[in-house]
């Protein structure tokens, strides 16, 4: 049942004071949706795309090189986890069980939106998983609208220190403001806010949609800007537009469901940018998250474009929902396993013996 039911406007919200306890309360509501609704966009990304068999791959599958750098650090294989969740005790048991499957496979991981910590440090140990995986590459998060709504750039500073992350993520989640039912949605000017910080942070900052896409215009002013990398974060995953609906009144769940589709799919989105990299002054790291499911869409990202890939509810899903007999870990090391050994089997029958060589062995079908 939705957790915001009594209003008649969803509209009347969105001017209060978005509080720690009325963030808390949001993000038991998400993880509570996520688990138990389908809240998935339609379509399914890179379809259209194919790999050219190679029936005498002359490899030994042993000795694949699945390797990625990224941001001047070099991981096991191009996987990132995207930031989800946190803030909560449900939240921090997902994502600790998460940190230590990614430190040990080697990958990074995404923090969800951290704005409740920097309105009140008690809420630190929630998203600190640095004192269960030392060595693991932690990615930090915050909606771009919150720069109009009093965050700073210094309150950025303070964070990436107390969570000591190797990056920090500026999300642009404009649909899910609209429909939140709280939500935050004076987007003006942001660009400037977003520059000042990719500037002056003393970490990588990225750029992610949650959703809808980025186009290459946007693309663009994001790289001019001097942010060290984007995550296109396409339609074909998790739809914030139909989570935020599902907590809503009446008209906000109509919203929700209206705009469940809204945006440039994954793979439209990374094709947009990806073909501005040729010009060097365009060539900023790309990131394809929404909607990947296994190694072979993993695959099929790299080869047209994307540095890492991104990867969040089934990790969740994972995490929320083992088997049973298995532990969260256990199953979310399962779910990276998947993606390891699809990724490996791809890259193995196209005749790629690293993840540069699965470029010349994409084709894409002609209707």
């Amino acid at each position: 049942m939705p957790h915001i039911k009594n209003h008649k406007h969803s509209k009347l919200l969105s001017n209060i004071e978005d509080t720690p306890e009325l963030m808390m309360s949001r993000k038991n509501d998400h993880i509570r949706i996520c688990k138990t609704e389908k809240i998935e966009s339609d379509g399914e990304p890179f379809s259209q795309f194919h790999f050219i068999p190679e029936a005498l791959p002359e490899i030994n599958f042993n000795d694949l090189d699945l390797t990625q750098k990224f941001l001047n650090q070099s991981f096991a294989m191009p996987l990132l986890v995207t930031g989800m969740t946190g803030g909560v005790e449900k939240g921090q048991e997902i994502n600790e069980a998460i940190a230590l499957a990614a430190e040990k496979f080697n990958i990074p991981m995404g923090l969800g939106s951290q704005k409740m910590l920097i309105k009140n440090s008690k809420f630190k140990k929630l998203f600190d998983v640095r004192k269960i995986a030392p060595n693991l590459f932690v990615i930090g998060n915050i909606g771009a609208v919150s720069l109009n709504y009093g965050i700073t750039l210094e309150d950025i500073k303070r964070l990436v220190d107390d969570l000591e992350l190797g990056a920090f993520a500026i999300h642009l989640n404009a649909l899910q403001e609209c429909i939140q039912p709280e939500g935050e949605r004076n987007f003006s000017q942001l660009l400037a806010k977003i520059e000042k910080i990719a500037r002056n942070l003393h970490v990588p900052v990225i750029i992610k949609e949650v959703g809808s896409g980025i186009s290459s215009e946007t693309y663009q002013k994001l790289v001019s800007a001097g942010v060290a990398a984007v995550d296109v974060g396409g339609k074909g995953g998790t739809s914030w537009s139909a989570i935020e609906g599902l907590r809503s009144d009446k008209e906000g769940q109509r919203l929700g469901d209206l705009f469940k589709n809204w945006g440039l799919s994954t793979d439209d989105s990374l094709l947009c940018c990806s073909r501005l990299k040729s010009d060097l002054k365009y060539n900023v790291p790309l990131i394809a998250t929404g909607g990947i499911r296994n190694g072979l869409q993993v695959a099929k990202a790299v080869a047209l474009g994307a540095s890492m890939v991104g990867v969040g509810l089934p990790l969740f899903k994972a995490a929320v929902s083992p088997l049973t007999g298995e532990t969260p870990l256990e199953s979310v090391e399962r779910e990276l396993n998947f993606f390891r050994k699809s990724l490996s089997i791809t890259m193995f029958c196209a005749g790629a013996h690293n993840l540069t060589q699965l470029n010349s062995r994409i084709v894409q079908e002609v209707p």
